[in-house]
C-alpha cells in the first residue's frame, strides 16, 4: 500500500487542473481548516510542553516492557522497623553510623563510596567521633536544598562544619514529582549541588547539565530491587562485611513508619510508596551504566508528531474509510514503535501521546464531517435525479423531507438514491442498446470526460488500449490529433476531418462529430461518432485518376488518330494511296490507346474486393511477362536471363493481374536500366538458394515463391523515360504492383539507388499453393 504522502504526489497534478463544483470547494476548504487547526494545536502543545498525561502512560506501559535489572555494585544499608526498635528510635544516634564506619574501616571492607541518605542538620555530641570515622572513607554528606520555584520562604539547616570538612562533598536529595505525582527522575544539579547519586558515582556533573540537568532513570521493580541490608544487621557481629566492600553504598531510611516512601509507577499513589534510598539507588545505577533517559530534541519530538497527524489527515482526504482506518492504526503504531526503538536502543523519549491524542480528536470529528457531507450530497442528488424541485438550501435544512424517527436518515437517503439511480440505470442501459445497434462507431462520456459506453463498431476501428471503460478521454483525443481542443463545447456542431491507424495497422479516415446530451441541470453526456469515409477517400482519387485518364491521357492518342486520319483521306484524295510513316503512327496511336484501355480495365479489376484465384504454375506466368517484355529490351540492346528451380511451384493467383504486374517491374527494369547490360530473374521456392548467388531470408523454407529482378541503374540521358518518372512505374505504377501483390498475401521488396552503375533489385515473394510433389 502507498504511503499518505506518495498518494497526494501522484494526484496533485490532476488536482491542479480540474474544475471544482462549490460542494468540492467547501469540502477541501474544510479540510486545510482542520488541519491547520490541528497541526497548529500539536505544535502548540509541544512547544509549551503541555498535555504530557498521554505519554506518562505510554512511557511506563514502556517502562515495564523494558524491565532493568539492578547492579551487583550497589547496596543498601536500611533503617528498617526492626533497626529502629533495635537501636533506639528516629532519630538514631550518630554514634550507630560511626560504629559501622569504624567496623568497616576497621576490617578493610571500605565501600567505594558511601552516600548517606540522611540530615544531620542539629549538633551532636557524637558529630568529632562521626567526622573521624567519615574521613576513613568516600563519604558524603546530604544537606538540604531548597527548590528554585519554590513559593514559601525556606530556612536550610546545614550539617555542622566538623561534618563537611570530614565528607568528601555535599549533596542534595530531593525528589522530582512529575505534573501526574509520579516520581520518574531527578535534578541531577540544583544550585550549587550535585545530586546525592551523582556524587557518589563520582561522574563530572558538566556531562549532565542538558535539558535543565532533569534525567528521567529506569525504575527496578521493587520484587526484584537491589541487595538490601538491615542496618541493625550490618552492626551485628555475625554479619560478612565482605559484601559491602568495594560497593557503592547508600545508607537511608526504609521503614514505612517514617514516611520517607513516594508514589511511583509499582507503587502508585495510594500504595505504601517507593523509599527515597531506592530511587537514589535506581538514579545511581543508570549513571554508572550510562542508561540515564534524555527526551528527545523539540524539533525532533515537532517533526515526528506533525508526520504522524499529518499522514492521517492526508489519509482521512484521499483514502476510503478502510484503508485510511488501516493508515490511521499504521501510523498510530509506528509512532508507538519509534518510541519504544528509540527508549530501548537509545535511552531517547519521544513522546507520541500527544500526536495519538490529536489523531483521537481529528478522525472522528472528520468522520463526522464526512458523514455528514455524504448525507447531504446523497439528499441532494437524490433530489435532482427524482426531479425534486427544492432549492440546494432547503436541501440542507429539511432535504428530502425525511420522517424522523421513523428510520436511519442514511437509510432514508439510501432507497430514494438506490430508487434514482434505477432510474438513471436505465437510461443508460437504454442508451447502451442505441449505441450497440447503430452502426456508425459511438462512444459515451461522462461529464468529467470519462468513457461510459463504447459501441462495438468503435472497437473495430479503434485500438482497445484507447477505449477501456473509466479512461480520460484524452490518449482517444491525442490519437485523432483533437487534443489541442480542451472545451468539448468548440467541438459541438461541426465535422471534424480525422485519421488513425486501425488494429490491422491501416490507416482510416473518418468524420468526428461531437454533440452533448444533457442529464441534469449541471452535468451531462458527451456522445462522439466517427464515420468511416476511407472507401469515399479511395473512391474519390480512382474517381479523380479515371477522369485524368479518360480527359488527358486516352485523348491525346485518339486526336492524333483523327488527325492522321484526316491527313490520310486527304492525301489519298490527291495521290490516292496512304503513306507508309502515316499508317505507321496511326498503328503506334493506336496501340497506344489500346494498352491505355487496358490499364484503366486492369486497374479497375486490381481495386476489385475479392480475386478470382486458381492454381496457376508460377514458371509460366514469369515466362509470359518476359516474353512480352522481350522486343523491348531487345530495343535497347538488353538481354533478359532467367534462372528457374527444377522444381515447378504453383501460386494461386488471378493470372491476369499477376502477369501484368510482372509485365511492369520488367518494363520498369528495362526503361531505367543501364543500355547493353543484362536483367537478371530468379525464380526460387528456396530464399537461401538464389540466382547471382543472393541472400534474401524473408520466409521459411517451401513455404513462399521467391522471384528476385536485378538490373543495373542506368545514365539519367540514356532512360526510355525521364528520371522522375521511375517512381511512377510503367502505366499503371508501383501502385499498381503494391495492390496486386498485397491482394495476393504477398511481399515485396524495392532496392532502388539513384547512381548510375549500381545494381537495383526487386524482391517478391508469393505464397505456395503446393509444395510440388505433394498430393
Amino acid at each position: 500500500m502507498k504511503s499518505p504522502l506518495s498518494v497526494l504526489t501522484d494526484v496533485w497534478p490532476k488536482w491542479s487542473q480540474r474544475q471544482y463544483t462549490r460542494d468540492e470547494r467547501r469540502f477541501y476548504l474544510e479540510w486545510v481548516i482542520v488541519a491547520v487547526l490541528a497541526l497548529s494545536t500539536l505544535s502548540l502543545f509541544i512547544f509549551m510542553d503541555w498535555g504530557k498525561a498521554p505519554g506518562h502512560v505510554i512511557y511506563d506501559q514502556f517502562h515495564r516492557w523494558r524491565a532493568p535489572l539492578p547492579s551487583n555494585d550497589i547496596v543498601i544499608i536500611g533503617v528498617d522497623d526492626a533497626s529502629l526498635d533495635e537501636l533506639g528510635g528516629w532519630p538514631l544516634k550518630r554514634v550507630v553510623y560511626a560504629d559501622l564506619l569504624k567496623k568497616l574501616a576497621d576490617t578493610g571492607n571500605q565501600p567505594k563510596a558511601i552516600g548517606f541518605d540522611i540530615l544531620f542538620p542539629d549538633p551532636s555530641p557524637s558529630d568529632a567521633e562521626l567526622a573521624a570515622q567519615m574521613r576513613r572513607h568516600n563519604a558524603f554528606l546530604a544537606v538540604e536544598q531548597p527548590r528554585v520555584n519554590a513559593v514559601a520562604p525556606f530556612v536550610v539547616h546545614k550539617p555542622q562544619a566538623t561534618l563537611i570538612d570530614a565528607a568528601k562533598g555535599l549533596a542534595h536529595i530531593n525528589v522530582t514529582f512529575e505534573n501526574d505525582g509520579f516520581s520518574r527522575g531527578a535534578y541531577l544539579q540544583e544550585g550549587a549541588l550535585p545530586h546525592l547519586a551523582l556524587a557518589v558515582s563520582g561522574q563530572p556533573v558538566q556531562n549532565y547539565l542538558s535539558h535543565g540537568a532533569y534525567r528521567r532513570f529506569n525504575l527496578v521493580d521493587p520484587e526484584i530491587g537491589f541487595p538490601t541490608v538491615s542496618l541493625a544487621d550490618a552492626l551485628s557481629e555475625g554479619f560478612p562485611l565482605e559484601v559491602l566492600k568495594n560497593k557503592y553504598v547508600l545508607i537511608g531510611s526504609v521503614a514505612p513508619s517514617l514516611g520517607d516512601h513516594f508514589p511511583t509507577i509499582y507503587s502508585g499513589r495510594q500504595g505504601s510508596g517507593t523509599p527515597g534510598v531506592m530511587l537514589h539507588a535506581n538514579l545511581l545505577n543508570d549513571i554508572l551504566r550510562g542508561n540515564l533517559i534524555s527526551p528527545v530534541p523539540v524539533w525532533a519530538q515537532w517533526a515526528l508528531s506533525l508526520w504522524a497527524l499529518l499522514s492521517v489527515l492526508i489519509a482521512l482526504l484521499v483514502l476510503s474509510p478502510l484503508a485510511e482506518f488501516v493508515v490511521t492504526l499504521i501510523t498510530a503504531g509506528s509512532a508507538l514503535l519509534v518510541s519504544f526503538v528509540l527508549l530501548l536502543a537509545a535511552d531517547a523519549w519521544f513522546d507520541p501521546g500527544l500526536c495519538l491524542l490529536a489523531i483521537g480528536f481529528v478522525k472522528p470529528a472528520w468522520a463526522w464531517r464526512r458523514t455528514e457531507m455524504i448525507v447531504h450530497f446523497m439528499g441532494d442528488r437524490a433530489a435532482k435525479l427524482e426531479k425534486v424541485q427544492h432549492q440546494r438550501k432547503t436541501l440542507i435544512t429539511g432535504g428530502l423531507k425525511l420522517r424522523h424517527f421513523a428510520s436511519d436518515t442514511v437509510l432514508q437517503y439510501s432507497r430514494l438514491l438506490d430508487r434514482a439511480i434505477g432510474v438513471a440505470s436505465e437510461r443508460v442501459e437504454f442508451l447502451n442498446r442505441i449505441v450497440s445497434e447503430i452502426p456508425t462507431a459511438m462512444l459515451v462520456a461522462d461529464a468529467e470526460q470519462r468513457i461510459v459506453l463504447v459501441s462495438p463498431r468503435m472497437h473495430q476501428d479503434i485500438p482497445a488500449g484507447l477505449l477501456q471503460t473509466g479512461q480520460p478521454l484524452l490518449p482517444l483525443m491525442f490519437y485523432l490529433g483533437m487534443h489541442k481542443t480542451h472545451d468539448l463545447n468548440q467541438l459541438t456542431g461541426q465535422d471534424h476531418y480525422v485519421s488513425g491507424v486501425d488494429t490491422n495497422g491501416t490507416i482510416r479516415y473518418y468524420i468526428f462529430r461531437v454533440a452533448q446530451l444533457p442529464q441534469t441541470e449541471d452535468s451531462g453526456l458527451w456522445i462522439f461518432a466517427l464515420t468511416d469515409i476511407t472507401q469515399m477517400r479511395q473512391f474519390q482519387a480512382q474517381r479523380e485518376q479515371t477522369l485524368q485518364l479518360l480527359s488527358h491521357d486516352m485523348r491525346t492518342p485518339i486526336a492524333s488518330i483523327i488527325s492522321l486520319s484526316r491527313q490520310s483521306w486527304a492525301g489519298a484524295g490527291n495521290t490516292g494511296t496512304v503513306t507508309p510513316q502515316t499508317a505507321a503512327n496511326i498503328y503506334r496511336h493506336a496501340d497506344t490507346l489500346l494498352n491505355m484501355m487496358d490499364d484503366f480495365i486492369f486497374s479497375i479489376k486490381a481495386q476489385a474486393q475479392e480475386y478470382q484465384l486458381v492454381e496457376t504454375l508460377v514458371d509460366s506466368v514469369v515466362d509470359d511477362a518476359i516474353y512480352q517484355v522481350k522486343d523491348l529490351a531487345q530495343s535497347r540492346q538488353m538481354r533478359l536471363v532467367q534462372s528457374f528451380d527444377d522444381e515447378p511451384q504453383f501460386v494461386m493467383a488471378d493470372q491476369r493481374l499477376l502477369t501484368r504486374m510482372l509485365v511492369n517491374l520488367l518494363v520498369n527494369a528495362v526503361r531505367y536500366g543501364q543500355r547493353g547490360t543484362e536483367i537478371h530473374i530468379a525464380l526460387s521456392h528456396d530464399a537461401d538458394h538464389m540466382a547471382s548467388g543472393q541472400t534474401m531470408p524473408m520466409a521459411s523454407l517451401g513455404q513462399m515463391v521467391h522471384i528476385v529482378i536485378t538490373n543495373q541503374v542506368g545514365e539519367p540521358t540514356d532512360t526510355a523515360e525521364p528520371r522522375h518518372m521511375a517512381s511512377q512505374g510503367f502505366g499503371l505504377g508501383l501502385s499498381f504492383v503494391k495492390t496486386v501483390v498485397r491482394k495476393h498475401q504477398g511481399h515485396i521488396q524495392f532496392e532502388l539507388p539513384t547512381t548510375p552503375g549500381t545494381q537495383a533489385q526487386v524482391h517478391l515473394q508469393l505464397p505456395i499453393s503446393k509444395p510440388f510433389g505433394q498430393n
